[in-house]
């Protein structure tokens, strides 16, 4: 499809009524046509005034443009159509002068019968005006009527005899005149009630037939409010001939919004599209908010603007439904938007006080919805939010439905949710988009490193990085990653290295998650996505020739735990037996003989990894790694932020305090930690200094002296 057939499709619909009975997509032809053929035949017609009615959007003004249509087909009837629009005119006073003026200008000049009647009918109208100003409560219409005098340039006769001069004349000409006057129920209601009355006092000729159209509730009404009487009875003294607009077929209305919405969709194809879930939602919800033609012209509109900036980022099936909630129940959509902890996530059932307290709230602005449309909401809503089914129906669903929702980009996930209240993915969220592509070009693995490379650059205002995102998310895709792209995916991620993630990726605090979880997560799912004749063998060459130390660590040591405790089960690294845990090991232990001081230095979870490399290799390889980076001053700030750990200590009405924790104990089989003393209060001095540097010589300092005191330098509140 070519960008300029795209954009044809992706511009709005206009509510504009059809013209041409074969764009009918309602039905509305046929009932059209047999009212032309009634005008047609209506034998002498006099002062004939017909109405169709029906509600707003209902297809009225469509329906009066192929009666017209269907009128104008054919030779030899006689029909002049005269388009009257009187919400037009801004001042009353130009209705009875337009419409005065619209029956003059159609006069045909060619009947010598008619040739003269603009003159008698200019003089019937000043007598006529004063006649409807007094017997009708329209003091405005004498003026208007004398400027008709002046255009048409009167003459003065008696009412009687210019009545039937023209009554004779126009049935003579056997000229068939049609006033067709659509929306008058726009209209104020005085200015309906003046239009009424100068339809009663000027259409009284022969060969003049009205055709209206008007929502009748609302203009009964408004007659009733102008007059103080019954404004279904008033009507009915001036309508003879009143039509209801033909009742579309539900399927009409439900195949012209499937046909709209597969053009929008065309362009923006799904990449997974549930029908059952589909089907659930439009026929149990969607499908009886629909009522009327302008119902799917507005909401196919409003889907065309919404939908591209999010394609690909939300489902389009909870997208189509919260947007048809915005349209059609604004109060129900501002509910769930305002209240993302009552509508996201599951229920705790065992709390049944949280259960009474969720459905109370979801009873209550329920009450709210109108009585036709309560159910069909509460419907949508048990389908998008299973939260709310918890509450409603007290139905839970495991913790495992999280990850099944955040992938299938659902809106009842905590962490899709916003996406469908922006309009569009903020620059600091990562978009399904990005994911794809990863996983197209998963299968080069220096297509997958320069992406997972530049995602390490990209810092979001909470400080963790894009490539945090893609470790979470990854995970969603589990089996959407094919063997090929798994491996391309393992040989990015050991290649990059420990620095893939940045220590702020791990949340801060003492209680959060070392990113090496996050890594090894992440490489078991994809190593499962390798075959058991290859998974072995793939995973030696990552640990042997990837440059991720602290992952390789890990692995390691989750691998010879497994062993340990003789834990056996699915993953990956359960499987993997002694021999091969042990050629592991020596090849992690080959790594780190071979590390350079800088790349030492450079190290994350360095007290992890020095742990584990003493207890497989011994101190000596280790002190002998150290000795030359701390015969160097300037390495000490380093050395010591690398052993601390960082956390906060909040009391009440305070700022939250940076506390840090580093025991010298656990350092001495690398250094003297004695004479270390001295070189750190020297360090101290040093202005180039960051908070954390400090704050850990600080602590080094002070839990010095608690192990001088007997004291333990693990206690973080120590002496305090």
């Amino acid at each position: 499809m070519t960008n300029e057939n795209k954009q044809e499709l992706m511009s709005l619909n206009s509510d504009a009524p059809k013209e041409d009975p074969t764009d009918d997509a309602f039905g509305f032809a046929m009932f059209a046509k047999r009212i032309a053929e009634a005008i047609k035949r209506t034998p002498s017609p006099q002062g004939l005034v017909m109405a169709i009615h029906g509600p707003w959007g209902s297809g009225k003004s469509t329906l009066l443009n192929f009666s017209k249509h269907y009128l104008s087909q054919g030779t030899g009837d006689g029909i002049m159509i005269i388009d009257f629009n009187p919400w037009w005119f801004n001042d009353k006073n130009h209705l009875a002068t337009q419409f005065l003026s619209q029956f003059k200008s159609k006069l045909p000049h060619e009947s010598e019968i008619l040739r003269g009647l603009g003159d008698s009918m200019a003089a019937y109208s000043e007598a006529l005006g004063k006649a409807v100003a007094i017997g009708y409560g329209i003091p405005w219409l004498d003026k208007p009527v004398g400027l008709c005098l002046k255009m048409f340039k009167r003459k003065d006769k008696d009412v009687p005899k210019l009545k039937s001069e023209i009554s004779t004349a126009l049935k003579k000409a056997n000229q068939r005149f049609l006033f067709v006057i659509d929306d008058i129920d726009r209209l104020t209601p005085n200015e309906i009630l003046e239009l009424f009355k100068v339809i009663k006092a000027l259409a009284d000729f022969p060969n003049v037939i009205y055709l209206l159209s008007f929502d009748r509730d609302v203009v009964s009404q408004s007659l009733s409010t102008s007059l103080g009487v019954d404004g279904n009875a008033y009507l009915e003294k001036i309508v003879q001939v009143p039509f209801s607009l033909p009742t579309i077929d539900p399927l009409r209305l439900r195949q012209k919004f499937i046909n709209e919405l597969n053009l929008l969709f065309d362009q923006f194809p799904p990449t997974k599209f549930d029908e059952e879930y589909w089907s659930n939602v439009f026929f149990e919800g969607i499908d009886h908010l629909i009522e009327k033609p302008r119902d799917v012209v507005r909401i196919i509109n409003v889907i065309a603007v919404t939908y591209p900036a999010v394609a690909g980022e939300v489902n389009p099936i909870d997208f189509i439904a919260l947007e048809f909630l915005r349209v059609f129940e604004p109060f129900v959509y501002e509910t769930i938007r305002d209240n993302k902890e009552k509508f996201t996530g599951r229920m705790q059932h065992s709390k049944d006080e949280e259960r009474k307290r969720m459905k109370s709230f979801h009873d209550s602005w329920l009450e709210r919805i109108s009585d036709i449309r309560r159910q069909p909401v509460r419907e949508l809503i048990l389908h998008l939010f299973p939260l709310v089914r918890g509450a409603w129906n007290n139905i839970s669903h495991g913790s495992e439905y999280h990850a099944i929702w955040r992938k299938e980009l659902r809106v009842t996930s905590e962490d899709i949710f916003d996406v469908y209240f922006q309009f569009g993915i903020s620059p600091d969220s990562l978009s399904r988009s990005e994911i794809d592509q990863l996983l197209r070009t998963g299968a080069d693995a220096q297509s997958a490193l320069s992406i997972l490379q530049d995602a390490a650059k990209v810092i979001r205002p909470t400080g963790r990085s894009k490539a945090r995102d893609y470790f979470e998310r990854l995970r969603d895709f589990k089996d959407e990653i094919t063997e090929e792209t798994a491996s391309g995916l393992l040989q990015a991620m050991f290649a990059i290295g420990d620095r893939l993630l940045n220590p702020a990726d791990e949340g801060g605090g003492l209680m959060s998650f070392p990113n090496r979880w996050r890594y090894r997560g992440l490489v078991e799912q994809l190593l499962e996505r390798i075959s058991e004749p290859h998974r072995t063998e793939k995973l030696k060459d990552l640990v042997k020739n990837g440059k991720a130390i602290a992952l390789t660590v890990d692995l390691v040591a989750v691998i010879e735990s497994n062993l340990e405790k003789k834990k056996d089960g699915p993953t990956s690294l359960a499987q993997i037996d002694t021999i091969v845990a042990g050629e592991l090991r020596n090849m992690v232990i080959g790594n780190l003989d071979k590390i350079s001081s800088n790349d030492l230095l450079d190290l994350p979870d360095m007290p992890f990894v020095m742990h584990y490399w003493k207890k497989w290799g011994g101190e000596e390889n280790i002190r002998a790694k150290f000795l030359p980076l701390l015969a160097v001053d300037d390495n000490l700030p380093a050395f010591l932020e690398k052993f601390s750990r960082f956390g906060t200590i909040s009391e009440m009405g305070k700022i939250p305090q940076r506390t840090y924790l580093l025991n010298p104990k656990m350092i001495e089989y690398i250094t003297d930690i004695t004479a270390l003393e001295t070189r750190i209060v020297e360090m101290l001095k040093r202005s180039d200094l960051t908070d954390d540097q400090r704050g850990a010589g600080e602590i080094y300092l002070k839990n010095m002296e608690r192990i001088r005191n007997g004291q333990n330098p693990d206690d973080m509140f120590g002496d305090d």
